[in-house]
């Protein structure tokens, strides 16, 4: 019987997946709507919420670090992270998008306006022996390392910067919707009445039998 009640435990799961990439949507549909916000009017802790930012003069910090192991369409290549200042002093980290691997990383020139949509970091999961660090090629980012490297009060999440020349700006929508995921729940929700209709079969037979 407990076998039977894990697909509702994974319908579950897939529902609040589900509310969180609806989250996201209705974010991203928003940003659409409202004028660009500018970061340095907000509070230093302030937490991105997929909205449209202004960040004025952003001056670079070092070379970018490259993101590896990121997939585009099924092409191998990198994600071009470069840590960078603002105005205020604070230090923001921004994504300028995907490069093919094996393309030289095109030098990053900072116009008089930067902007771009301000977004939550997605943590990477990864296996021993990857390559953690906040320099070069790297299979996962460490944001304490890139803070010790640059001191300084650092903005949340990572602004990804409108269409740079040389790179593919990474799709902003979320990976599976959250009508895939509502899906997906479904789908577990229904494997687990079967379940549990065959175990009540399976009862009541060896009740006869008895």
């Amino acid at each position: 019987m407990v076998i039977a009640l894990l697909p509702f435990v994974l319908s579950l799961w897939q529902v609040l997946r589900g509310v969180e990439k609806a989250s996201w949507e209705d974010a991203l549909a928003a940003s659409q709507t409202r004028p660009p916000q500018i970061m340095q009017s907000l509070p230093a802790d302030a937490a991105p919420g997929w909205q449209s930012v202004r960040l004025g003069r952003a001056a670079p910090l070092g070379e970018p670090v490259l993101l590896d192991n990121s997939l585009l369409e099924g092409k191998p290549g990198y994600r071009v992270l470069q840590p960078a200042a603002l105005a205020d002093g604070s230090r923001v980290l921004l994504d300028l998008g995907w490069l093919a691997e094996g393309r030289p990383v095109p030098p990053w020139r900072p116009g008089r306006d930067v902007s771009g949509l301000w977004q939550p970091w997605h943590e990477r999961f990864v296996l021993g022996g990857a390559r953690v660090g906040a320099t070069g090629v790297v299979d996962r980012l460490d944001r304490q390392a890139l803070m010790a490297l640059w001191p300084g009060v650092w903005r949340a999440g990572v602004v990804a910067l409108n269409p740079q020349a040389g790179m593919t700006v990474w799709p902003e929508d979320p990976p599976l919707s959250s009508a895939r995921h509502y899906g997906y729940a479904l789908q577990w929700a229904l494997l687990g009445l079967c379940l549990c209709w065959q175990a009540r079969r399976y009862g009541k037979g060896r009740e006869h039998e008895s």
